[in-house]
């Protein structure tokens, strides 16, 4: 049987939660690469990190209000400090010897 389309717009919420993430992601990686060279930019960049952050919790907040209770992998607190701890520098082809 096909899901049904609370099922359908509850996935979709999740995709938004999970683009938004990836979004912080790729600004994390940014961010530790240019953190050294540019230290005047990782303050705009850390910014525009924590406004993603606050959109995915309004998604939560809508999820919560619509359909009830939490749901599993959408924002959690720790979330924007695991990605920044494990974000990895953007790969230099010029520079950088691939392992």
């Amino acid at each position: 049987m096909p899901p049904t389309k609370r099922e359908n717009l509850k996935r979709r919420c999740r995709q938004c939660d999970g683009g938004l993430r990836k979004a912080q992601q790729h600004l994390a990686s940014i961010y530790v690469t240019i953190h050294m060279q540019h230290p005047e930019l990782t303050e705009r960049l850390f910014g525009i990190m924590v406004q993603v952050e606050c959109v995915r919790l309004a998604m939560l907040a809508f999820y919560q209000d619509v359909w009830g209770g939490t749901e599993e992998g959408l924002w959690n607190e720790q979330d924007l400090g695991i990605i920044l701890r494990s974000a990895k520098p953007v790969w230099d082809p010029n520079r950088d010897k691939e392992t």
